[in-house]
């Protein structure tokens, strides 16, 4: 029993989306010029502030 067209294009559409959506996230860097990054500072002051909306009740 094969597939019909429509069962094939419902299976290979999203897989072929997904897969083209990890491509671009893989080399959004390249591809727009820019890098981005997570440093100790960055990390920190997320943690900071996590810690601040604790104590206001917000998290």
């Amino acid at each position: 029993m094969g597939l019909s067209g429509a069962a094939w294009a419902t299976l290979l559409v999203p897989t072929f989306l997904g897969i083209l959506t990890m491509f671009l996230y893989g080399f959004w860097d390249r591809i727009t010029g820019k890098e981005y990054y997570v440093d100790d500072e960055i990390l920190a002051y997320d943690e900071d502030l996590i810690e601040a909306l604790k104590k206001e009740g917000k998290v």
